[in-house]
């Protein structure tokens, strides 16, 4: 019986659908058609074969080719956990969030006068029922932007 070659990008892909069935090796093995050993010895070579590089041929791979029996949902979130890995290998942000803050200091001086009576407004409004709060939602309210 002839041996078969399977790319590392299909080693990958298999070791993704492993993950998804939970690893569940027999269910995983039965859907590729391959044994379960042949499974095992892949996903223990997973580390030998560099795994950066890895994750690149799996993410290609799935990139390339978007597996037909595969959910969009199973399938965006096999790649947003190859991303998310391949970042972290990297040592790149695997999120993002950005904050801009301006100081109340660095503000000039009417323009915290003019924020400090606002926000007296605001306070004196919430404790008021029936006062407009300021807060944009009321028919005719307006908002002032500060800086």
């Amino acid at each position: 019986m002839p041996t078969v070659v399977y790319e590392p990008s299909e080693r990958a892909e298999a070791i993704i659908r492993l993950a998804i069935n939970k690893y569940d090796y027999n269910k995983t093995a039965k859907e590729l058609g391959v044994s379960p050993s042949t499974l095992r010895r892949w996903e223990r070579a997973v580390p030998s074969l560099g795994i950066e590089e890895y994750l690149e041929r799996a993410i290609a791979r799935l990139l390339i080719i978007i597996p037909t029996q595969w959910s969009g949902r199973d399938w965006g979130i096999a790649i947003g956990i190859l991303m998310d890995k391949w970042l972290l290998c990297q040592g790149a942000p695997t999120s993002r969030t950005e904050s801009v803050v301006k100081s109340f200091e660095a503000l000039k001086e009417e323009e915290r006068d003019a924020v400090v009576e606002r926000a007296r407004q605001i306070i004196a409004g919430l404790s008021q029922p029936g006062v407009d709060s300021g807060d944009g939602r009321d028919e005719g309210s307006e908002v002032p932007d500060y800086p």
